[in-house]
């Protein structure tokens, strides 16, 4: 149940603000009216406001430094009332979408077909583990976001822990390693091409003329390659000379059939969403979204119609959202105001900035396209590592880069650079929550996680990244 930041303050309140602002934003994406985001926007302001004591700090910090920059270039004039009203439905955009797959991770979690996936992969030989962990994590990864990390994560370290007295230490030890690697780069794929991941929001939404449909293949393809790419490695740097302290597994594929369930889900999520796309005029990222919900109760709904009737799972469908996910919407109060505010932060800096400026220097130093896009990446990267969130840097840059004369006529370039970044990032550094959560369940820092563990692989896929755009640009 939802924590009120004061006992004066009823219960629904924080919750039915969400709801206000999804369906207020809702509104603006199908019809382009923009009246119903900034009501969404204003609504989000009371939401913090009734929030404010449960916020962690960072989510405080970023909200206190968005409305203070916005009001800082109000009273300078640097920007107007229109252009702030512009920017709330992007703002309230990122609201909708954190919602959206909280309803997803709902239904995951009371999944029994999740569990079992979760625990017959365990049961598979090393490199087979390896990749079926990697492509387990990222799929789960676009209905449950973290929580996948949290979900396979804990489910490694409980079967370590009951192997600890059969199993050499050395042995448990190399297997917490690949197994917890796998799951980190599995799910830091995501924003690679997944239309529920935040990279693709932010980029579609502050990139002109961009639309999800024109980088899903160029997506797709880097996936699959970044992917393979984590096999190889993790096959190269087995521990081979422990191979013969390995206790025998029962490495059969059939155990996976319990899977089948999540890939009908991921498969209905698609089908509507095109449905969604076809017959309405809403955006390919906003359809999907508009999915999720629908998705979400269906899915709920056929687990409770697994040993019930037809009418008894729609009462306990309808019971659990008036009851239990209605009141749980607020517990992403801190990444609701810290993903709004950072996207703010970001859209007002880009309004200011000037880039006519910019431009110019870069044609005085004659800097090419592939350099320009090299040197965009690692500031990205080297910016994270400094705690500055990639929302913020990437939506900096990638706004930036979309305007300035000598690349601005690549979009999908652009945003393809910058999600193989932002997926480097969140494998890597220690600030994100990905590379935390991992670490926490592992036992480790998150700069042992990020760097010594991950680092490899991350500085490599970077430098690739870097030779490709010099020899194709």
């Amino acid at each position: 149940m939802n924590n009120s930041s004061s006992w004066l303050l009823p219960p629904w309140l924080s919750p039915l603000c969400l709801v206000v602002i999804f369906f207020a934003t809702l509104i603006t994406e199908w019809t382009g009216y923009q009246p119903p985001a900034i009501l969404a926007v204003f609504v989000l302001l009371i939401f913090t406001l009734v929030e404010w004591k449960n916020l962690e700090l960072t989510a405080k910090i970023i909200a206190i430094v968005a409305i203070g920059l916005t009001i800082a270039l109000l009273l300078s004039s640097q920007i107007t009332f229109i252009q702030i009203a512009i920017l709330c439905g992007s703002v309230a955009f990122f609201v909708i979408f954190l919602i959206a797959l909280s309803l997803l991770k709902e239904a995951a979690l009371t999944s029994n077909s999740v569990n079992l996936t979760g625990r017959a992969l365990l049961q598979q030989q090393p490199v087979r583990r390896y990749a079926f962990l990697t492509f387990a994590s990222h799929l789960l990864g676009i209905l449950m976001s973290v929580g996948a990390i949290n979900l396979l994560g804990t489910m490694i370290h409980r079967s370590l822990l009951d192997n600890k007295d059969t199993v050499d230490a050395r042995i448990n030890s190399a297997r917490q390693r690949r197994m917890m690697l796998a799951v980190v780069r599995g799910f830091c794929s995501i924003p690679l091409w997944a239309p529920t991941s935040v990279t693709i929001t932010l980029l579609v939404t502050t990139i002109p003329e961009l639309k999800w449909i024109d980088i899903i293949p160029y997506g797709l393809y880097l996936t699959l390659a970044i992917l393979l790419f984590g096999i190889w490695l993790d096959h190269v740097q087995a521990p081979k000379h422990l191979r013969h302290l390995a206790p025998a597994i029962s490495n059969n594929l059939s155990d996976l059939k319990v899977s089948y369930p999540i890939a009908i889900v991921v498969t209905a999520l698609a089908i509507v969403s095109g449905l969604l796309i076809y017959i309405t005029s809403l955006r390919p990222i906003a359809a999907v979204l508009v999915s999720a919900p629908i998705v979400s109760t269906a899915w709920i709904f056929a687990q409770y119609h697994r040993k019930r009737n037809k009418l008894s799972a729609m009462r306990l469908t309808v019971r659990r959202f008036t009851k239990d996910i209605f009141f749980k919407l607020p517990l992403q109060r801190s990444e609701i105001v810290f993903f709004a505010g950072s996207v703010l932060i970001g859209r007002l800096l880009l309004t200011v900035l000037n880039i006519e400026w910019f431009a110019q220097k870069l044609a005085h130093l004659n800097i090419t396209a592939a350099l320009i896009l090299i040197l965009s990446s690692w500031v990205i990267f080297l910016a994270a590592l400094l705690f500055i969130n990639p929302m913020i840097s990437v939506t900096l840059v990638a706004g930036a880069l979309s305007q300035l004369p000598s690349v601005e006529n690549m979009p999908i370039t652009i945003a393809l650079v910058m999600m193989v970044t932002w997926a480097v990032v969140i494998g890597s550094s220690p600030t994100t929550t990905s590379v935390r959560i991992s670490a926490k369940i592992t036992g480790i820092t998150p700069f042992h996680m990020g760097i010594k563990w991950n680092g490899l692989y991350s500085g490599l896929v970077l430098l690739v990244l870097d030779l490709y755009l010099i020899v194709m640009l």
